[in-house]
């Protein structure tokens, strides 16, 4: 650090000497890159000049000359990334720009960096240099200052320098110092995310467009009405996009924009863009070009696209972030009223679901790499372009794009490899960019996406997103150089027509769904809403070859059926059993989809591995392909969704000894044959070779708590499906803050138990035959343990002893009634189930104990408490059950004079002294089970 301190210091001085001429007109922004900003990032560790010499796709830096068009910039100065990831930008100026004070520059470089979704970029002229938290919406009126987080002169560079290397540094990139700086300044005031705030934008148009267009053309149909919306948007979007990438003139649009007929004429443009782009994107529909459209709306939209008024640079948007737009876009549909009025709302299966869960990329990409980087291992590309990679349930193309991209990179990386390179310059599969940079042609590049890329979705509005987001990434590097080079010399076309690769249809529900049935029942919207698909007629030369070689995606978890479709998917999915899960069946379906090597990877909830309605699936599995690996991606990968999730990767053809499971931090190995060999080929995936011998020790020595008594949910007072009226739940009418009557009882709430302790809220229940669900009145009077439903700090059970006294409680509490012939006293099951042994097997076992997210102990969850047998003839053990008593006894009389202490002092000693009492318990505890160290040390660790 101290010698970049001292070139620092040198670098400023010869500033410093030179500043007078610097702020003169002659010294432009290039020398200001070249003598000091590349330096001073130099000095960061960053290698900006890139003397590593590595290709245009992995330079840590990335460059940008300065190039104007009308006005506009075409793009930031420096790219600063981790191998392909961008991790912030850096604008620069010449040291006459006043970069406290002047609005525009602020703006230019919140503008990219908003669109690029990089939460932080700085703006510098070497003479100043300010951070920007670039997730605030940037607008055309902001101040300078507006989201600039940190601002310094160059004279304060010694000072902050450790900030600003420990910040931005490759090396504090790398550690994750960057990472913890964007997280500590999360959640300003201001932030909004690119994706939600473009969302709104589109989805503005969706309604002012579909509001016009069925105002202004009455005899549209809604199907029609949601189809022209959609392809006016697409259009619009991807003209848009060609502009900021050179691929069109820059301000195409907003000049038709100008005038009267806006939409006529932004039509012309479309069918002239057919004629250059041959896709169907743009395919003349002679009913969508005779449509009536108020020249308002066109312009509202169109001039809301244009530098300063918008705040998105689509340039720099990935083509990732525009499909997670797309993805919540197409959860909303248009209807018609009986006034022909369009009106916007959520899909019914939306709404079921509960939103729509965009896949993150990072997901993407493991799945791509364990299926498409598997398949493309070693291979030519003459070899590639024999696989066939499916998305079945495709919705915006995410899954498609990374398979795609992939792909791209695959191929660019084999043609320059040097003894390749040569042979592949000549014949138009790449071309040169720049030193040691090159880019694979469009050809190539269409040549790719045709062979290899399908996908299929029952959404006719998803299919044309798909295929618009795989062909903004093939045109995602082209550049008007490169288009004026391919349309000199060929009548080629830049795009082209995805119908065949991507298509419209149910995945699930093929054409024999009407076998047997009266076709007149089904009218058209009917017809429409099923979407009958057939594979290999839709397919054929790929089920000619025998199927698909990948088939990856996230398919719906809570796709809706009606009850025909229901009975089809009884009778045609062998993997049925009682509940219709739409994951369950797409994935045999996409077994079936697959060749006999072929690998299918999807990201599901993980109920499917150990619930009973999921046996039929597992033994499916084990039937028909090899389950290579599955990896645990926890409850938080959708945002605003609780799914406990995980990825599966099957490869058919392959029988795996071991099942490998993954986890961010640690992988391990089941069995094969132990998950198919049992009854239920049941797959619990926590259980380490280790953990699951500690597992069966404590199952081998102990029967269940159910030996020794019952227990149940507790009472329900009020619910409206018991015939209750409403005024009664709503006013909570049988509960009283005194007790009113003698049928009233005190009423526990779940944060009345803890471990060893009950205490009362003060509220009673007017217990009797009107409550909604009183329950036998034997569970809440007389020796009985209770459990509270929500655990404790690290998921420990809290459940504590009552007697004699009526206690009357909900849902939230667990009544566990003790047998009378019952031979083991309460104090002794009480404390087995509050040891931390029982907690810790409870999270490994116990379904809804195990969630991360609310966790959460019921009554068939408690039965199953795994007690320790006690041979009482046995010295050694009989004395240890009494000591557990004792304990017991004690910790329970030292919780009741701890919560009653009023002194602090004494409340700091009785809390030692429980702690104590409760560690002697558990001690006492692992030696009943016989636990070694290392077994006591894995519980303690895991707990």
């Amino acid at each position: 650090m101290k010698s970049r301190l001292n070139d620092l210091k040198k670098l400023l001085e010869t500033f410093e000497a030179n500043l007078a001429q610097y702020k003169s007109s002659i010294y432009d922004e290039a020398k200001t890159r070249v003598d000091y900003i590349d330096k001073f990032f130099e000095l960061l560790d960053w290698d900006v000049r890139n003397i590593k010499g590595y290709s245009e796709d992995y330079r840590e830096v990335v460059r940008e000359d300065r190039v104007v068009i009308q006005g506009k910039p075409k793009a930031p100065d420096y790219s600063f990334r981790i191998g392909k990831e961008r991790k912030f930008f850096v604008e620069a100026k010449k040291p006459a720009v006043d970069i406290k004070q002047d609005r525009d520059p602020a703006f230019q470089l919140r503008r990219y960096a908003y669109t690029a979704k990089l939460p932080l970029s700085i703006l510098t002229d070497f003479e100043e240099f300010a951070v920007y938290d670039t997730r605030i919406k940037p607008d055309h009126k902001d101040e300078a200052d507006k989201a600039r987080i940190f601002y310094t002169t160059y004279k304060e560079y010694p000072h902050y320098f450790d900030f600003i290397y420990s910040t931005f540094s490759r090396e504090a990139i790398l550690k994750g110092s960057f990472d913890r700086y964007v997280t500590e300044s999360k959640g300003k005031r201001g932030t909004s995310e690119v994706d939600k705030e473009f969302l709104k934008l589109i989805e503005t148009w969706r309604n002012d467009l579909a509001r016009n267009i069925a105002l202004r053309n009455k005899d549209l149909t809604l199907n029609s009405l949601n189809h022209a919306v959609q392809k006016i948007i697409d259009r619009i979007i991807f003209l848009r996009i060609a502009e900021d990438r050179q691929m069109e003139v820059y301000g195409l649009l907003a000049e038709a924009a100008k005038g009267q007929l806006v939409y006529e004429v932004i039509d012309a443009l479309f069918q002239r863009s057919d004629q250059k782009y041959n896709s169907g994107l743009f395919r003349k529909q002679d009913w969508i070009s005779k449509l009536v459209i108020d020249d308002k709306i066109m312009k509202s939209i169109v001039q809301g696209l244009y530098y300063p008024q918008c705040p998105y640079e689509l340039s720099v948007m990935p083509i990732e972030i525009l499909g997670n737009i797309y993805e919540q876009f197409l959860g909303k549909t248009i209807r018609l009223t009986t006034g022909h009025q369009a009106k916007v709302e959520e899909k019914p299966e939306v709404r079921k679901a509960g939103g729509v869960y965009y896949t993150p990329q990072y997901i993407v990409d493991y799945i791509v790499k364990n299926t498409v980087g598997e398949k493309v291992k070693g291979k030519t590309p003459k070899r590639i372009s024999e696989l066939r990679i499916l998305d079945p349930a495709c919705g915006s193309g995410s899954f498609l794009v990374g398979a795609y991209t992939f792909l791209l990179s695959a191929h660019l990386e084999y043609y320059t490899k040097p003894n390749n390179l040569t042979k592949h310059l000549k014949p138009g599969i790449i071309y040169q960019v720049a030193e040691k940079t090159y880019r694979l042609s469009t050809k190539e590049k269409q040549r790719i996406l045709l062979n290899n890329i399908y996908g299929v979705d029952i959404d006719s509005q998803a299919v044309e997103v798909t295929k618009l987001s795989l062909l903004l990434k093939l045109m995602e590097d082209e550049n008007i150089e490169a288009e004026g080079d391919l349309f000199k010399h060929s009548d080629f076309k830049l795009l082209p027509d995805l119908s065949n690769n991507i298509k419209c249809g149910n995945s699930l529900i093929g054409s024999d769904f009407y076998d047997g049935k009266n076709l007149a029942l089904f009218d058209n919207d009917q017809m429409r809403k099923i979407n009958a698909f057939d594979w290999d007629k839709e397919f054929p030369d790929i089920f000619a070859k025998g199927g698909f070689d990948c088939v990856i995606g996230n398919p719906p978890y809570g796709a809706f059926f009606d009850p025909m479709q229901k009975e089809y998917i009884k009778n045609k999915y062998r993997s049925f059993k009682y509940r219709f899960d739409s994951y369950i069946y797409f994935m045999e379906k996409s077994i079936n989809l697959s060749n006999n090597n072929g690998m299918i990877s999807f990201i599901t909830p993980e109920l499917w591995l150990k619930l009973e309605n999921g046996v039929f699936l597992r033994k499916y599995i084990a039937a028909k392909t090899g389950f290579k690996s599955i990896y645990l991606c926890g409850e938080n990968v959708f945002e605003d969704a609780i799914v406990n999730t995980i990825i599966f990767v099957f490869n058919k053809g392959i029988k795996f000894e071991s099942l490998i499971i993954k986890s961010e931090f640690d992988e391990w190995k089941i069995l094969t044959n132990d998950w198919q060999s049992n009854q239920l080929y049941n797959i619990d995936y926590r259980l380490r070779p280790r953990i699951k011998a500690l597992i069966e020790k404590v199952k081998e020595q102990s029967s269940e708590l159910s030996k020794f008594g019952n227990a149940i949910q507790g009472i329900t007072p009020y619910d409206k499906y018991s015939g209750q009226k409403e005024e009664i739940i709503k006013n909570r009418a049988f509960h009283f803050k005194t007790k009113k009557e003698s049928t009233c009882h005190k009423w526990l709430a779940g944060r009345d138990i803890e471990r060893y302790f009950q205490s009362w809220s003060g509220e009673w229940l007017s217990y009797g035959d009107w409550l909604a669900a009183p329950r036998d009145m034997k569970f809440f009077k007389d020796d009985r343990l209770l459990f509270r439903e929500v655990p404790g700090k690290n998921k420990r059970i809290q459940a504590t002893l009552v007697t004699d006294e009526v206690l009357l409680h909900g849902h939230s509490i667990t009544p566990f009634k003790i047998f009378e012939n019952n031979l083991y006293s309460p104090k002794y099951l009480l404390a087995i189930s509050n040891s931390k042994l029982i907690s810790w097997y409870s999270n490994l076992i116990l379904p809804n104990f195990g969630k991360n997210i609310f966790p959460k102990l019921n009554p068939q969850d408690i039965k199953q408490l795994p007690i320790k047998d006690i041979n009482f003839s046995n010295n050694n053990e009989l004395n240890k059950y009494k000591r557990i008593e004792q304990l017991v006894d004690q910790i329970l009389k030292t919780q009741t004079a701890l919560h009653n202490a009023k002194d602090e002092t004494d409340k700091k000693i009785y809390q030692k002294r429980a702690n104590l009492l409760d560690r002697q318990i558990d001690n006492l505890v692992y030696k009943l089970y016989g636990l070694t160290d290392e077994e006591i040390r894995i519980v303690e660790e895991g707990v």
